[in-house]
């Protein structure tokens, strides 16, 4: 495959290229262009030479090109899939749940460029008249992770460009290629040339120069808190916008009223979609005290059953991890939470897979101290630690005790219980009775050292625009 820079699929200037490995059998995937400064140099000024004529189209006409995207997304869902699961490794019902929802933001954003409006304008005493245009930025970069890349991508797309801004989007190198499948079905849709630029490359020769170019307005970058630490300083240097979106470290507080065999099912579930490695993946399951036992039998029965395998085998519930750096970081997890005095139960591993495949067992994680130093961090894969709670005011102070504050979830049948809980819980998103669902319809960002700054929603708005005041004295 090739990046998507202005009028042309297109190598790079080095004409170096990255093989991209299957995370199922370490066999290549697919190969993009190494991308450089060079390369993201002529992505910007693609960029700039489209700005214009994008920005002064009506927002309908550009809503029409998202229509037609969706259109052609929902049809092409299968291929687009397939290309994800080869490079990222979830199984293909996932990866289709993906390719899917990346359809319906572009439809959200399509339905919402009416509400872009142009300003208003009111007499005021003294002064004249005052008009207030809201403007697009100009030319906007993008930054974005392996886990969830073309859903990710879309939100970013869609921000960007439905405001009338053009873009440089830099998906991760562990899985730029479905991303690519995504830019190029907008060209088909009628996108024009240089509106959206994709460069592949590595963080340090691809990502910093598009973060640190001087003709950049903003950057909207979903990543790790010390690479988004590393960002937001470069950014300043140029006094650019900023999104960040840096992980989490969600609880699900389950409380002594729900059936322990229900929720036990639910954490499996939701836990392992994706090898959990989601940022809002519940990654720390605190239970009342009355249902915690009866919660961990049930939970240590599931967990044996889970069936491991490659993501375009049907029968597979969980697929590989997506790197070896990343599997390597769950087991150094799984151990330090086994030297702090946790009982480690793992999930088994069926016979025959690829030995070069990045396949690793859930691991449900008993007895975890509220206190672990482990579970300050961020653990990014099938993990499920369980802390015991003595009550709900306890399991918040838990839930709360933690540098990130992306999402939680509260479960209970009790609803003025779960409003209150809601409100005492730290985090930018709160589900009652559910968890990681995140319709394009509201905002979503983190408090904390999970990051500033909202996708989604009508924040789109403010985030992609800036105001511009007129007085005018006749």
């Amino acid at each position: 495959m090739q990046m998507m820079i202005g009028d042309q699929f297109t190598e790079s200037i080095s004409g170096e290229r990255t093989r991209i490995i299957n995370p199922a059998d370490g066999k290549p995937a697919g190969e993009v262009p190494k991308g450089g400064k060079e390369d993201v140099d002529r992505a910007v000024m693609a960029a700039g030479d489209a700005f214009r004529s994008w920005s002064d189209l009506p927002t309908s006409r550009r809503g029409m090109v998202f229509w037609r995207s969706a259109e052609l997304i929902r049809r092409e869902a299968d291929r687009l899939a397939l290309i994800l699961t080869t490079e990222q490794g979830k199984p293909l019902r996932e990866a289709k749940d993906e390719v899917l929802g990346a359809a319906a933001v572009f439809e959200y954003y399509a339905g919402s460029a009416s509400l872009i409006t142009a300003g208003y304008a009111d007499r005021l005493p003294r002064y004249g008249y005052g008009v207030v245009q809201r403007r697009p930025l100009g030319v906007c970069g993008a930054v974005i992770p392996w886990n969830m890349p073309v859903l990710i991508a879309a939100w970013k797309i869609g921000a960007a460009l439905i405001t009338g801004n053009t873009l440089v989007l830099k998906p991760s190198i562990n899985a730029p290629m479905a991303v690519l499948g995504l830019g190029e079905v907008m060209i088909r849709s009628g996108l024009p040339p240089g509106v959206l630029n994709i460069v592949t490359g590595n963080g340090r020769e691809a990502g910093d120069p598009l973060i640190a170019h001087p003709d950049v307005r903003k950057i909207s970058f979903t990543g790790g808190i010390e690479t988004g630490e590393h960002v937001a300083e470069v950014a300043a240097r140029t006094m650019k916008r900023l999104t960040l979106e840096l992980g989490g470290n969600d609880p699900m507080i389950i409380c002594s009223d729900m059936d322990p065999a229900m929720m036990a099912d639910a954490a499996l579930r939701l836990r392992l979609y994706n090898a959990g490695q989601i940022c809002t993946s519940p990654k720390r399951i605190i239970v009342e005290e009355g249902i915690h036992d009866a919660f961990t039998t049930h939970l240590e029965r599931l967990i044996r059953d889970v069936r491991v395998g490659d993501g375009t085998d049907p029968g597979s519930m969980m697929g590989p991890l997506n790197n070896a750096a990343v599997r390597q970081s769950v087991e150094d997890a799984v151990q330090a939470l086994e030297d702090e005095g946790a009982a480690i139960i793992r999930g088994g591993m069926p016979e025959g897979l690829p030995e070069n495949g990045f396949f690793y067992h859930p691991v449900l994680c008993t007895g975890v101290s509220e206190d672990s130093k482990i579970m300050a961090g961020e653990i990014f894969g099938p993990v499920l630690p369980i802390i015991r709670a003595a009550d709900l005011d306890d399991a918040i102070m838990i839930a709360n005790d933690t540098q990130y504050g992306l999402g939680a979830s509260i479960w209970t049948r009790d609803i003025a219980a779960a409003e209150n809980a809601a409100e005492a819980l730290e985090a930018g998103i709160v589900w009652v009775n559910q968890h990681m669902k995140l319709p394009p319809e509201v905002p979503f960002g983190g408090i904390k050292k999970s990051g500033s700054g909202r996708e989604n929603g009508l924040a789109f708005i403010d985030a992609y625009t800036e105001e511009k005041t007129i007085l005018i004295n006749r």
